[in-house]
């Protein structure tokens, strides 16, 4: 429900399932990454909300990996979804390879770390990125 409301442009959702410490960090899938809560982190996650303007997200999340320990854990995931961006008329398809890290904090699993980059085909040897 929370990445629903982030592509209507809504914010607040999401940000409620984060950590707000100092050592919170994004990678986000506009580039670049951040540091801190309240220095860097919420202000982006603000900023890449309001890309957006969809009236309906249909979001499929493939599940890849999860690992759970008593106070860090981590899921690999690949979320697909059809969003419209701020601004547009047309909706167009958003493929992203996410992985997301949280910790336990007052009771509660809290993000600390959200990395999410558009999801491509895997290279072959003769790649130049390998």
């Amino acid at each position: 429900a929370a990445q629903k409301e982030f592509v209507r442009g809504n914010s607040k959702p999401f940000k409620a399932l984060c950590s707000h410490q100092d050592d919170v960090t994004i990678a986000g899938g506009w580039g670049g990454i951040e540091k801190g809560w309240v220095a860097q982190v919420e202000g982006r996650y603000d900023w890449a909300s309001a890309r957006f303007a969809s009236d309906d997200d249909e979001r499929q999340i493939e599940h890849v990996s999860s690992v759970v320990g008593p106070t860090l854990a981590y899921s690999v995931d690949i979320e697909r979804s059809t969003v419209r961006l701020s601004g547009s008329v047309s909706t167009r398809s958003l493929a992203l390879r996410v992985t997301t890290i949280f910790r336990m904090e007052m009771g509660e699993w809290k993000i600390v770390h959200r990395h999410a980059d558009p999801l491509v085909e895997v290279q072959g040897r003769e790649s130049p990125t390998r």
